[in-house]
């Protein structure tokens, strides 16, 4: 009987041990579950910051294209503008010309020839 007894309260033993063991995985699980939730929700706001952030990469890859498609439109202009500020200075460089030799031509006309005509006739008094 004594060994019954002994059985017995080495099985409560047990028992208890296994009780209590059970009790502390049983807490650790639900500890780690509550981890779990925690880590899933995180998972779940991470996801729409990156969904978020890939909106917003997608809209500033848009605009830079649009930039830079601007960009080249303003360039061409640009070069347009400056081949044609270098064709006017040429124009104008001979249209300078051009009055440069009416002026003389105007001078020589109107000033030079009557007063050589003056001179001629002054001259030929003496």
């Amino acid at each position: 009987m004594d060994k019954f007894k002994e059985k017995v309260n080495s099985l409560r033993t047990e028992l208890d041990t296994a009780t209590a063991k059970v009790e502390e995985l049983t807490a650790e699980k639900k500890k780690l579950e509550e981890e779990i939730s925690a880590k899933e929700q995180e998972n779940s706001s991470l996801q729409k910051k990156v969904g978020k952030l890939e909106g917003d990469l997608d809209e500033i890859e848009k605009n830079l294209r649009e930039t830079t498609e601007k960009l080249r439109e303003l360039e061409i202009k640009n070069e347009n503008n400056e081949r044609q500020v270098t064709k006017l200075d040429q124009e104008k460089i001979k249209i300078l010309y051009i009055i440069h030799i009416l002026v003389e031509s105007y001078l020589y006309i109107f000033i030079f020839f009557p007063l050589n005509k003056k001179l001629k006739l002054i001259w030929s008094t003496f």
